[in-house]
């Protein structure tokens, strides 16, 4: 599908797309418990952990059954979740994904859980993971995804409980943060200090009713969409709670660009007639911002850098190459290496976005396509987290039209 923008003013009120890394949270966290979502956005990574997380509970009740078979689709969340959750309950499964997944090593992970009483027959989807993790006593490298930490988390409370010792650098520490903030908030006791995470399983079953809050990144693309374009926003159903602390930093740095970005209660508004200024970011703690901080850069007066870029390569697509030529085919100045750097030139032009089948990526041109006109190929790739995302561009104002 291709997305055809022209120039347009994004401006309003709207509300936030639901957090993908709360609910997948909170998902697994039915393993434990009676987890109720209402009004459960459902895009396509939230249907791939819904699936895969109703499969594992029927092997959970039905012990001695045959090996299930899972298809993850693209989520690597749910996937990199689910990998230590299967090793610990000690569940036979053949696990596959789409293309984009199947091309992603493990890493790390293959290594720890072959060490530790399970099997896994390659380094990459398509796989059969089986065996039986023992251990209450992890030691793992903290470098590579944090998804990994979280699914070890889930791990050990389902098997009564332990310790996990983090071997530095410890890369995407917020999520590892919002994995324990969600499972303390529904009674477990999951202590995140230093290097080390104690997990106790909770004295009684989980229980939560209730919406998940908004997503602060995704939310981003709009907030910046108004920057841009010289609007003004109002975005609502954020819950700037301990749940998202790491990603609800970038309404403080919008802010500390020089526009007007602030919270009120649940609300966050953007706008002012202010220009943005250059900034640099260090992004090691949530990777993901580095797609939404190089969209504001595109906005920003001078030379902008992000920093901390170790892990872009490991997305959906090699970000540090699709940020960059993203950028380039609007007219903005960028390079990668040790970081990246972006320099609004102040000539823009129409830009032509290729299919990187990589959701925020899609959304980075989109945002910038409102400025000067674009197309977008692969703009279905926004189903992965913000099915919504385009209804509600053109709700704000946005000039344009979906073509098959």
């Amino acid at each position: 599908m291709e997305a055809h923008i022209s120039p347009s003013l994004i401006s309003g009120r709207i509300k936030a797309p639901q957090s993908k890394s709360i609910a997948i949270r909170l998902l697994f966290a039915s393993l434990l418990g009676d987890i109720s979502l209402d009004n459960l956005e459902v895009s396509d990574d939230i249907q791939a952990a819904v699936t895969a997380i109703s499969s594992v509970k029927n092997a959970m009740d039905n012990k001695g059954s045959p090996s299930i078979a899972l298809n993850v689709r693209g989520s690597g969340t749910t996937l990199r979740m689910l990998l230590p959750v299967l090793g610990f309950l000690g569940i036979d499964c053949t696990l596959s994904g789409d293309q984009t997944l199947e091309s992603r090593p493990l890493g790390v992970i293959k290594s720890w859980l072959q060490d530790n009483g399970a099997a896994l027959s390659s380094d990459h989807l398509p796989l059969r993971i089986s065996g039986n993790i023992t251990t209450d006593n992890v030691e793992i490298s903290g470098s590579e995804s944090s998804q990994y930490i979280s699914g070890l988390i889930y791990g050990l409370l389902l098997s009564g409980g332990g310790k996990i010792n983090l071997i530095p650098p410890v890369r995407s520490r917020s999520y590892i943060e919002m994995t324990c903030s969600v499972l303390n908030s529904l009674g477990c006791s999951v202590n995140f200090k230093g290097l080390e995470i104690k997990v106790q399983p909770p004295d009684s079953r989980l229980w939560f009713r209730g919406e998940v809050p908004g997503d602060f990144l995704l939310s981003s693309f709009y907030a910046i969409s108004a920057i841009i374009t010289g609007g003004e926003l109002d975005i609502t159903g954020l819950n700037h709670t301990g749940w998202s602390s790491g990603d609800s930093r970038i309404v403080e740095i919008i802010h500390s660009s020089g526009k007007d970005s602030y919270m009120h209660d649940e609300s966050w508004h953007i706008g002012g007639k202010e220009s943005v200024n250059s900034f640099e970011e260090n992004v090691e703690d949530s990777p993901d911002m580095a797609v939404s901080l190089a969209a504001l850069a595109a906005a920003a007066i001078g030379e902008s850098r992000i920093t901390g870029t170790q892990l872009l390569g490991t997305k959906e697509s090699n970000r540090n190459v699709s940020i960059t030529r993203t950028l380039e085919s609007f007219g903005i100045e960028a390079s990668a290496g040790d970081g990246i750097s972006i320099r609004n030139t102040g000539i823009y032009h129409k830009g032509l976005v290729k299919d990187w089948k990589d959701h925020r990526i899609a959304m980075l041109g989109t945002i910038l396509a409102l400025r000067s006109g674009g197309i977008i190929h692969g703009a279905e790739s926004v189903a992965k987290s913000n099915p919504h995302f385009y209804d509600d561009i053109i709700r704000l104002g946005g000039k344009l039209t979906l073509r098959s």
